[in-house]
């Protein structure tokens, strides 16, 4: 009723754009995977004068009626669709977003048909998802389901089921959450956050801290963003300390806008355009209280690369060449200073809009003269945090995390004796007092790489066959944190394995063989400086004469997805080196390497493609039947 009593209101408004209904039945399945129809609905806001003639992007909100959008809509120019689960079969309890291999499909095939109606009724382009609570949910666990479908994510005060909810692709996400939030514990988002921060390869990457604009309560906004992961992506969270569970706007608590941050994250995600550069999302006016940071972003498109040059008050500023600028430490006297971004291509260039910086005085009480400062240390070292505080009366301490009081971190220094993975991120904060007041540092952030581990061997030595007088070759193939050292060894059943002098790489070739290097066993030491990893064992057979191969014993079927990458090896056994491989009839595009029997392809249509496989050599053949099912979708996509 109240998105129903939203509509009438807008409605009246002749010149204003307003959200309209839309009404559809939905073809879906149940948790037993049985056909059903829903009648659903869903509401699209389209700005006024926002052209169709070129492609938008759309944000998709799962709650209600979005009116909290509509403003940057407004003005950055993109579509707002406001989705519901009116309708499933909760019975208007929830949306169904848990595993859908046990409650079924029928909220993701919601979200998915409603982004084809969109784009096909108001030619969207990219596609945005944001949620508050399990609206959130709803948000993130449709990135893990159908990643494919969207282009970036966004939770509000929310986490995901880690059991049921499991990233499969790299997808940008932002996450916003209140220190004060008494219904989602901020521990449960962090959790949440390092899920993705993993998939999108995010986690040995040190964040950038931002200090944004809280006009009510100025400096309790600060957002950690991890850049450069998998093709881009980004993992972002904004800490809004104090906040509780509801969405940040201008009118309430910290008067943080969230709008302002998902679109400044989501904009950087808008495919690239060709000619000069414009601006998608512009700077927004900071207030901070006197010693803190001020921060502003600014988002364009246009031809790459793109040159960024923020100015304060018209005068370029050394070395802020970033899609963000912060003021490191701000005063009384920076309270006016407009800040603006050039950026440049080789079409041209564009200045965005100002933004004002507002300097408000720090509460009385002690001064900080020496702010903590951003750390980064692997898991399981120790860190320090420091600050320096003066006043006319004795200064007591109390740190903080992610705006909770750290117990007996009561001193100027905070001493972490072992730094946490789970605590990577974290924001960390003093409250400096004594007799006339307190005052707040600028909070930092920890940032915790993974420990260094010794080598992982992904792929042992392989049997070798050969002929009197040729040599065997073995070769392994590891991964490791820091620079690594391989040692291969021989010995026999019977005796122990001994080092082989100068075989000191990933792959060892022996010496011309002779019948009494039958069945020599080798294997290969691994190391670097944090330990080392052992290969298995591996034979190898010398024979006077050529052995034909006796079995192939890859598997039998195999699934790929049309536009990926696919790649199988054929494997065999039993056949004296060198064994030829051969598959037959290869399609259009698919190649075979015959030396080492792998099978790569892209395929560009759907159905099965049934090969024959063989493993050969001067001594005779064997082959097998190899069935590839290529599919519209990856596995599971869809639940189809």
């Amino acid at each position: 009723m109240q998105a129903l009593f939203f509509l009438v209101l807008m409605a009246g408004a002749a010149s204003a754009a307003s959200d309209v209904r839309v009404n559809f039945v939905l073809n879906t399945t149940d948790a037993n995977g049985v056909a059903i129809t829903q009648n659903r609905v869903y509401y699209v806001y389209r700005p006024d004068n926002l052209s169709k003639d070129t492609p938008v992007p759309v944000v998709l909100s799962m709650d209600a009626v979005a009116t909290n959008l509509h403003r940057k809509a407004d003005q950055a120019g993109f579509v707002v669709v406001s989705c519901t689960f009116s309708g499933n079969s909760s019975n208007n309890t929830g949306w169904v977003n848990d595993d859908p291999d046990v409650v079924g499909y029928e909220d993701y095939d919601y979200i998915s048909e409603v982004i084809n109606r969109v784009k096909a009724s108001d030619n969207t382009s990219e596609v945005f998802l944001t949620g508050l609570s399990k609206g959130g949910h709803m948000t993130l666990a449709y990135a893990c389901i159908r990643p494919v479908m969207i282009t970036a994510t966004s939770s509000v005060d929310e986490f995901m089921q880690l059991a049921t909810n499991i990233p499969t692709a790299a997808v940008p996400v932002i996450f916003f959450h209140g220190t004060g939030d008494n219904s989602v514990p901020y521990t449960m988002v962090r959790d949440t956050m390092d899920a993705w921060r993993s998939m999108n390869q995010l986690m040995d990457a040190t964040p950038v801290t931002t200090f944004e604009n809280s006009p009510r309560l100025p400096g309790r906004v600060s957002q950690a963003t991890w850049r450069g992961g998998m093709g881009g992506t980004q993992v972002a969270m904004v800490t809004i300390v104090g906040g509780t569970h509801t969405y940040a706007t201008p009118g309430i608590e910290t008067g943080y806008d969230f709008s302002d941050g998902l679109w400044a994250f989501f904009s950087q995600f808008i495919g690239p355009a060709d000619g000069a550069p414009w601006i998608t999302s512009v700077p927004v006016d900071n207030t901070q209280m006197a010693g803190q940071p001020a921060s502003f972003w600014v988002t364009a498109n246009g031809s790459g690369p793109l040159q960024y040059q923020w100015q304060r008050d018209g005068v370029n500023i050394d070395g802020a060449t970033s899609n963000w600028y912060t003021l490191p430490v701000t005063t009384a006297a920076d309270t006016g200073a407009v800040f603006r971004a050039v950026v440049t291509n080789d079409s041209g260039s564009v200045v965005s809009a100002e933004a004002k910086l507002t300097v408000v005085a720090a509460p009385a009480g002690p001064s900080i003269m020496v702010q903590p400062v951003d750390q980064s240390v692997y898991a399981g070292q120790p860190v320090r945090f420091s600050v320096t505080a003066t006043g006319d009366t004795a200064v007591s301490y109390q740190w903080r995390k992610n705006g909770f009081p750290i117990s007996g971190a009561t001193a100027a220094t905070l001493n972490i004796p072992v730094a946490l993975t789970a605590d990577s991120g974290a924001a960390i904060s003093v409250i400096a007092t004594n007799s006339a007041g307190s005052a707040s540092s600028v909070p930092v952030t920890l940032a915790v790489l993974p420990a260094e581990q010794p080598p992982l061997i992904l792929q042992n030595p392989e049997r070798s066959r050969v002929l009197v007088g040729q040599s065997g070759s073995f070769s392994v193939w590891a991964i490791g944190d820091s620079s690594m050292t391989y040692q291969w060894q021989k010995g026999t059943f019977s005796s122990n394995m001994v080092n082989i002098a100068g075989a000191t790489d990933a792959t060892y070739t022996t010496p011309a063989t002779t019948l009494t290097d039958h069945l020599t066993l080798f294997r290969c030491v691994v190391s670097n400086a944090s330990g080392s990893a052992v290969s298995a064992d591996e034979m190898l057979f010398v024979t006077a004469s050529v052995a034909a191969p006796t079995s192939i014993d890859s598997k039998r079927m195999a699934d790929t997805t049309i536009g990926y990458p696919f790649s199988y090896r054929i494997v065999s056994s039993g056949g004296t080196s060198p064994v030829l491989f051969n598959a037959s009839p290869l399609p259009d595009g698919w190649t075979l390497d015959k030396t080492t029997g792998v099978i790569t392809a892209k395929p560009t249509d759907i159905g099965t493609v049934k090969l024959t496989m063989e493993a050969s050599n001067s001594a005779g053949h064997v082959s097998a039947l190899l069935t590839v099912n290529v599919r519209q979708f990856p596995p599971g996509f869809g639940g189809r």
